[in-house]
């Protein structure tokens, strides 16, 4: 789905296709793309922070066929058809969530209040999104929906996942062992996530997600700021990242690199907002292309039972960070070379798309074994 997304862009250089859709490029990157990343690493990490059942296979597949089936309907521009199945695999992710979190034998990490946060922005972005497409509400609204998903929902994820994993990848804190604080729990549920740093994670999402719906629903551009303030101020707090790594690795750096593009990008876009979509995209290909990257290795590793000292010169990570960085770099000089602008949007997709297959390899070979 990645590459689907991506690959617009040298198809329409080297002439394969005769027009793109920058429109189905986000659709299918946001909600098919990183959505199952979200998808399968959330219900992989919540059923042992909660001490519940994983999700069954067939829940597994009907919500990974959804998402391929949106990815499909929005590369044919059948925008209304794809919104609806994120809607449905959303829907069905929300609740199976909900119910282990309701059936919990350990309380989550408090962080996850923004993962929650998260998912409520995910759900107005959506709605949103199909409402346009049919044309029920103004078409100036298109600009909310597009950033609740990326601005609002992923940005919660990433903060709310790496606030909580982030330190213990670069070597900070130890991973609790949430099934045997379930056992010791008996049949006993814990209380509702009502604790103080629960509270202010949840709070300061509400405001980013606020910040989001004003900023490009009501025209006010100052709430860029705000949002770059409380997500430092989170990053901040859970990462410390003027810390390098304890954890001299090189997952623990992709980590770390991660959250200093967050930051920036973050930064950049209030600083310079006529480069808004430019400067985003060191959030979307800088911190979210390396969180995947860095995250999906230590869950391929860990659950499958293989050395996590793959992660201290992890050939495929490193391939993938420079390539990654390169790539970046050849989309953030896009604006400034307006004679070559596609072939820099050309090049950087071709070597996103080459670190991503390498990697994407060395899994697929690690989830086989």
């Amino acid at each position: 789905m990645g590459i689907a997304g991506i690959s617009i862009w040298p198809l329409y250089y080297f002439g394969a296709t005769s027009g793109y859709s920058g429109r189905a490029h986000m659709f299918v990157q946001a909600d098919c793309f990183l959505y199952a990343f979200i998808v399968g690493f959330l219900w992989t990490a919540v059923p042992r922070f909660t001490a519940t059942a994983a999700p069954t296979r067939p829940v597994q597949y009907c919500v990974a066929g959804l998402l391929l089936a949106a990815a499909i309907a929005f590369e044919a521009y059948f925008y209304l058809t794809g919104h609806l199945l994120f809607l449905a695999a959303h829907a069905i992710f929300i609740t199976v969530t909900a119910r282990r979190f309701l059936q919990r034998k350990a309380p989550p990490p408090d962080t996850f209040s923004l993962v929650g946060v998260g998912m409520l922005a995910g759900t107005i972005g959506a709605l949103v999104n199909a409402a346009v497409a049919e044309e029920w509400i103004d078409p100036s609204w298109d600009l909310v929906g597009r950033r609740m998903l990326t601005e609002g929902m992923v940005l919660l994820l990433v903060l709310g996942v790496g606030g909580f994993l982030g330190p213990r990848l670069l070597g900070f804190a130890e991973l609790p062992n949430f099934q045997a604080i379930g056992r010791l729990s008996g049949q006993t549920r814990p209380p509702l996530m009502v604790g103080k740093k629960a509270q202010l994670y949840a709070l300061a999402g509400v405001v980013i997600l606020a910040s989001v719906l004003f900023e490009y629903g009501f025209a006010f551009p100052g709430l860029a700021w705000l949002r770059a303030a409380v997500a430092t101020a989170v990053v901040c707090v859970t990462l410390r990242p003027w810390r390098l790594p304890v954890a001299r690795t090189t997952l623990a750096w992709c980590v770390w690199v991660a959250h200093w593009f967050l930051i920036v990008a973050l930064w950049a876009v209030c600083v310079a907002p006529v480069y808004r979509i430019d400067l985003l995209h060191i959030m979307f290909m800088g911190a979210f292309t390396l969180m995947i990257l860095a995250i999906g290795t230590r869950v391929v590793l860990s659950h499958g039972g293989h050395p996590l000292a793959e992660e201290r010169k992890s050939w495929p990570l490193r391939i993938g960070l420079t390539t990654g960085l390169i790539a970046l770099l050849a989309r953030l000089g896009a604006p400034l070379a307006s004679q070559s602008y596609y072939g820099h949007l050309a090049g950087a997709a071709l070597l996103w798309i080459a670190g991503m297959v390498f990697w994407g390899i060395f899994l697929a070979r690690r989830i086989r074994s």
